[in-house]
């Protein structure tokens, strides 16, 4: 029986916007492959081929650049990076790595070894985009720079977005790893419990759940229980969603996978999963980061609130003030001294609705 998700309409008008809800999730080269045996239209198949063969000219770009970023990391093996979401998953969940479409390339970097890593990639000609000059400036949680070669956009994180206050959190992703190797050179994924705690977070929390996360994200984790979910350790997982404040969202990144991609259920966390989500702990995050009326900006507001003081006052300061040649780039309709309060005035509109609502 095929996943809701992949289930084809008969109705011409309805299969057009399935095929269209498909781009826009990044799951039509994940829906080639599941319907590559069941009778499509004519037009419906090659539209789902065309998906495919562009996620693989992706793909090897993607992958080209990685190697390039690996080789060059190599030469420091003392800062070890640890590769997130959709590169680590095509590389060692997904069968083909096209099936897993991406924008950008995320990477997790301990915050001892992060200035040197940036630095490397400065060097080594990568174009950086941040709110302004400055060693440890980057945006929020991460550095966002483009391998000149490929165009392909690298992020590194300081840290995961919406992880508690504190360094103890961090510290335990950062010991949840697994090492693999690509072309040679070595790369580390997170564990599947970690993995699946991140993934859940960053659909649910970060992007607001159904409101506004991509279905790829929920097929990632359907493909993770379906692959390691009847050996993974479900208790000390539950466990640290809850240390986290995280284990409504879990809660709620599984139901959506399930509702999405009928994904089969461990017996383990049976009885969890029909728990009320108001018993469990992040209840009240959770309404307020998957509520209608959230926005970027109240991401913003959780995101710092895992920074030290000293990342929130400088990451404020810059956020408010930006350099000029962001503010060029980030509104080119707008001459730059307008741009500055045309940027509040837009924020505030987007956080106090949140807020109030909250």
């Amino acid at each position: 029986m095929l996943p809701p998700a992949f289930l084809p309409p008969d109705d011409a008008d309805a299969r057009t916007v399935w095929l269209n809800w498909l781009d826009a999730h990044r799951l039509a080269p994940a829906a080639a492959r599941v319907l590559a045996d069941v009778p499509l239209p004519q037009s419906a198949r090659a539209r789902l081929d065309a998906a495919t063969a562009q996620a693989r000219a992706q793909w090897l770009l993607h992958r080209a650049a990685l190697q390039r970023f690996l080789t060059l990391m190599a030469q420091e093996p003392q800062q070890p990076v640890i590769l997130l979401k959709g590169a680590a998953l095509a590389l060692t969940l997904y069968v083909e790595p096209a099936i897993r479409p991406m924008n950008d390339i995320d990477l997790l970097v301990g915050p001892e070894n992060l200035a040197g890593v940036v630095e490397r990639m400065r060097q080594a000609g990568y174009e950086e985009h941040s709110l302004g000059a400055g060693a440890e400036v980057g945006y929020l949680h991460h550095f966002i720079l483009t391998d000149p070669a490929t165009g392909v956009r690298f992020e590194l994180h300081r840290t995961l977005p919406l992880l508690p206050p504190g360094d103890d959190a961090l510290a335990w992703f950062l010991t949840q790893t697994t090492p693999h190797v690509l072309a040679g050179q070595p790369f580390l994924t997170f564990t599947p419990e970690a993995q699946l705690l991140h993934l859940a977070s960053h659909a649910v929390l970060e992007h607001g759940g159904a409101q506004g996360a991509l279905g790829i994200w929920f097929y990632d984790i359907d493909q993770l229980i379906r692959r390691w979910g009847k050996t993974m350790a479900w208790e000390q997982t539950i466990a640290r969603a809850q240390a986290l404040t995280w284990e409504a969202a879990l809660h709620e990144a599984i139901h959506l996978a399930r509702q999405y991609f009928d994904t089969p259920v461990p017996p383990t966390i049976q009885t969890w999963l029909q728990l009320p989500q108001t018993d469990l702990s992040g209840y009240n995050i959770l309404r307020s980061m998957t509520a209608h009326r959230r926005s970027s900006s109240l991401t913003i507001l959780h995101i710092l609130r895992g920074l030290t003081w000293r990342q929130r006052v400088s990451q404020l300061s810059h956020m408010f003030f930006p350099s000029r040649a962001y503010m060029k780039r980030r509104y080119p309709d707008l001459p730059w001294p307008l741009a500055y309060p045309y940027r509040w005035f837009d924020a505030a509109r987007k956080l106090l609705p949140g807020l109030i609502h909250r």
